[in-house]
């Protein structure tokens, strides 16, 4: 994760956690990430194509001049964009592991600002994890946009989630076999 907020939301996460896959939804505070909210959301998986926001801060409404409650955050994306971004937010679900995007918002005069979105995964109130706290960061200064809605989001990199073992090597010490590979990974 590249911007501070980013990271002290990824910390704060961690520190929820309390040895557990994910914490609760109810275990999030806002007085404990208060600096963050206008741009924290929160999505709610409803099926593979739905993951509606339950909450989306001022900021991201702002940006998009427009309210997000119950709205699909798929609809968001076009294409190939949208595919990726489905299964980027179903793959942390799955692997209980966050992730990130750097993407870049675009204006109909074509003003442009780049932007790092995270997510973390979350337990919903019967336990199942099908939350996620997000964090939709500008990385450059919103004045970019000249007061101008978003009306296009698209990706320029993804960070997936990290699960150990399945993304990468796991580093070995030299007296361990090495691991074998399959046909395709060589």
């Amino acid at each position: 994760m590249r911007h501070a907020q980013s990271r002290a939301l990824h910390t704060y996460w961690q520190t929820l956690r309390l040895g557990s896959a994910a914490p609760q939804r109810d275990d999030i505070a806002p007085q404990d990430i208060a600096s963050l909210l206008g741009h924290v959301f929160i999505l709610r998986r409803i099926d593979p194509q739905h993951h509606v926001f339950r909450l989306a801060g001022t900021h991201l409404c702002q940006l998009y001049q427009r309210e997000f409650r119950d709205q699909n955050f798929l609809s968001l994306w076009r294409g190939h964009d949208a595919t990726h971004i489905q299964t980027l937010l179903e793959s942390a679900i799955a692997g209980v592991s966050p992730c990130s995007v750097i993407a870049r918002a675009t204006t109909m005069d074509m003003n442009q600002l780049p932007l790092e979105i995270s997510f973390f995964p979350l337990r919903g109130p019967e336990g199942y994890i099908d939350r996620t706290l997000g964090l939709f960061q500008p990385l450059d200064e919103p004045e970019l946009l000249r007061g101008r809605p978003v009306i296009r989001t698209s990706l320029r990199e993804i960070r997936p989630p990290a699960m150990a073992g399945h993304l990468m090597p796991v580093p070995q010490r030299n007296n361990e076999a090495p691991q074998k590979c399959a046909a395709n990974d060589r």
